[in-house]
């Protein structure tokens, strides 16, 4: 059903300002722009005097909904689901904007997955204004967003229906993230913490082991639809922590493949996605398989294709390991970029041939589990997103 149309202004408070009269003893719970999640979810608190946070600082309620509004956090999906914080009053970053929704008009759970979905991000990112790392989503664009408003109980019907997809899709990431820690935590037991190297092996750059590239600037606006004469792109996307997603895939053309062989994906190759790589559920890497389709890598994505079959593995965990990360320097504020010459430099530990072999078969035994778990988790992401844009357009 299509619901009718409303101005996000006339039923929801954007940015309200403290009350008149407030106690400036009482505990507040502190929020900064890390506590909150790309999922919706307060990471931390902190517990503060409101004395020392009124200046400076974002006022909000408990039953409010957060968003952050600057790049690259709001793209990412940096938002606060409503009733999280401990106590009634909480202050935060500066660069949160505060949805209050009138109770009797908004469910605060249904604004969240609208402010949070796909469609809405989009629009808002095309919005936003300010200098490049500093741009913003104005509390103007906000005022003046339109979205359906189903009645309340209707609200929480869909609200309902969401938060279940939701779990389930969480649910079976975190099942792929707890292998990905098993395979990881093996790495570090062979090996050693790559940042302390307490086993004292040597290190020299990762291009030792692995030939590195970044892909090909295919132009979107010559995309093809899926078929028989056109082959996969891989984009940063796609490349998620430890697995691919491959519900969003783009397509080229098999007759305009001249002199680009270098970018065709083969077994074992580790793809890193060199624009906001990190993500709430880590790095998005992962290992390209035998069963995938002639997949073609696009710009802003790294290909290492290890130099001996048996180093794949080695190379995918030289890059999970907090010395990458370390090496990079990511920031909050200003858009995170692994930039080619970043990743080439990056030391790596050189092991014995014995202990890559060794690890190689423990690692093709945990990558096949991810695999099955993967495709399940495709499958409830597919599922959710479509859940989202229906809701987003009123026909959920």
């Amino acid at each position: 059903m299509n619901w009718p149309l409303v101005k996000l202004s006339d039923v929801v408070e954007v940015n309200p300002r403290p009350p008149k009269g407030i106690n400036s003893s009482q505990q507040v719970s502190f929020i900064g722009m890390a506590s909150a999640s790309n999922e919706g979810f307060l990471l931390n608190e902190e517990m503060r005097v409101l004395s020392d946070t009124k200046k400076g600082f974002t006022y909000f309620e408990k039953s409010d909904v957060l968003l952050a509004k600057i790049t690259p956090c709001f793209e990412n999906g940096k938002c606060l689901r409503a009733n999280q914080i401990s106590k009634p009053i909480g202050f935060g970053s500066t660069e949160f904007h505060v949805l209050r929704v009138n109770p009797v008009k908004v469910d605060s759970t249904y604004l969240f997955y609208i402010v949070w979905s796909d469609q809405f991000r989009l629009l808002g990112e095309a919005s936003m204004s300010g200098a490049a790392g500093q741009k913003r989503v104005s509390a103007k664009f906000l005022k003046e967003f339109k979205f359906p408003l189903p009645p309340l109980v209707e609200q929480k019907r869909i609200a309902a229906i969401l938060d279940k997809a939701d779990s389930i899709r969480r649910k079976r990431k975190q099942a792929i993230q707890f292998a990905d820690e098993f395979r990881h935590a093996v790495f570090l037991d062979m090996f050693g913490d790559p940042v302390t190297n307490p086993k004292g092996l040597n290190k020299l750059p990762i291009t030792e082991l692995a030939d590195v590239i970044t892909g090909y600037a295919f132009k979107s606006s010559e995309y093809v639809d899926c078929s028989q004469d056109a082959v996969r792109l891989c984009r940063g996307t796609n490349t998620l922590t430890g697995h691919f997603d491959w519900s969003d895939t783009v397509y080229w053309p098999k007759n305009r493949l001249d002199d680009l062989e270098s970018y065709l994906l083969s077994t074992g190759d580790v793809v890193l996605a060199l624009d906001r790589p990190w993500i709430s559920s880590g790095l998005k890497v992962c290992v390209f398989k035998e069963n995938d389709l002639p997949t073609y890598l696009v710009q802003r994505v790294a290909r290492l294709r290890p130099k001996e079959p048996a180093h794949s593995a080695y190379i995918y965990g030289c890059i999970k390991a907090s010395a990458f990360e370390r090496h990079c320097c990511p920031t909050e504020t200003t858009v995170p970029h692994i930039s080619p010459i970043e990743l080439k430099s990056f030391q790596i530990l050189i092991p014995e041939p014995r202990l890559l072999n060794k690890f190689h078969a423990v690692a093709v035994k945990t990558e096949r589990h991810i695999g099955m778990l993967a495709s399940s988790a495709c499958e409830s992401d597919a599922f959710f997103r479509s859940l989202a844009k229906k809701t987003f357009s009123g026909q959920l």
